[in-house]
């Protein structure tokens, strides 16, 4: 049923997804009813959602428009069920607003594979990455995607890589004439964000250790079905696809040496990890190996949602 529902990008998917983000959204609030009493926490939730909305339609633009996948929903389904499983990302605003900004970057970066205006693309990407380092500072990781790019694609135009760090004095600039106006220390602001932890010992509950290991288990099965059908993949795909995988080694950099550890920081490996998802299911000829994927996924993301919400 799932695999047939999501198969194609049909006006039903969306609605169901969006219900799931909605419903699980939903419930993971209304277990600490303290931001009911404020009307500005009240906003500040629902602008959080709708960011989180909006970065999951991204998700699929990002797919669709770079050909990354079929027509399909694939990719956005298992983004939703990851968002499920690990529903603390919820409670991180910072780590919201820092993943939709990666997002938007990531965007520009991939969409260099076409040679268009990639000056443009090259200033928009770093221009989201150093904003997103302001929320969230080890996303600071993906400004390597950035000059990978450009090596891949524009390296042999050296005003190219002036670009980003015309775009990192813009953000510089305007930072700190922000902290001007909000005695902001610009030197503590900076050396607490860029501290390194390998502390694991942060889970609450046995279940969100249960939770990292069933997504480590998802990525070595997708990475292995990854570098397993390489050789089917169109050449001028390929660095699209090396992106890909950049994407999810510096996404789990960031989980890795965060000091400030919470499963919620998984968050920027979603994305490589529902692409590749989504083109196994979408090449997966047989109809019960997708639907046993699926129910799988969603069953084990909505168990371990409701285990720990008790």
């Amino acid at each position: 049923m799932l695999a047939n529902l999501f198969s194609k990008s049909k006006p039903i998917g969306y609605v169901v997804i969006g219900f799931m983000l909605l419903a699980t959204y939903f419930i993971h609030l209304i277990s600490d009813l303290k931001w009911l009493q404020s009307p500005t926490v009240i906003i500040e939730k629902s602008f959080l959602f709708i960011l989180v909305v909006v970065s999951v339609l991204l998700i699929q633009f990002i797919t669709l428009k770079n050909y990354l996948s079929a027509n399909n929903l694939y990719s956005l389904f298992l983004y939703a069920c990851f968002l499920i499983l690990f529903p603390t990302f919820y409670d991180d605003a910072n780590l919201i607003i820092a993943n939709f900004l990666v997002l938007l970057a990531l965007r520009r970066i991939i969409s260099m594979q076409t040679l268009n205006m990639p000056k443009l693309k090259i200033f928009d990407a770093s221009l989201w990455i150093f904003i997103a380092t302001l929320f969230e500072s080890w996303t600071i990781l993906y400004f390597a995607m950035i000059y990978l790019t450009i090596i891949w694609y524009v390296g042999q135009d050296y005003r190219n890589w002036i670009i980003p760090l015309i775009a990192l004095l813009t953000v510089t600039i305007l930072f700190y004439t922000y902290s001007l106006f909000n005695g902001i220390n610009l030197v503590e602001f900076w050396t607490n964000k860029y501290a390194i932890g390998f502390n694991f010992s942060y889970f609450e509950n046995g279940y969100q250790n249960i939770a990292l290991a069933f997504l480590a288990t998802i990525a070595v099965l997708f990475t292995f079905y990854l570098f397993t059908n390489l050789k089917n993949i169109a050449t001028d795909q390929l660095i699209l696809y090396k992106n890909i995988v950049f994407c999810f080694v510096i996404g789990a950099t960031v989980y890795i040496i965060s000091p400030d550890k919470s499963n919620g920081l998984l968050v920027f490996t979603f994305f490589p990890l529902s692409i590749i998802g989504g083109n196994f299911l979408a090449t997966t000829k047989s109809y019960w190996i997708k639907e046993t994927v699926l129910v799988s996924i969603l069953g084990v993301s909505l168990l371990l949602f409701f285990l720990m919400k008790l």
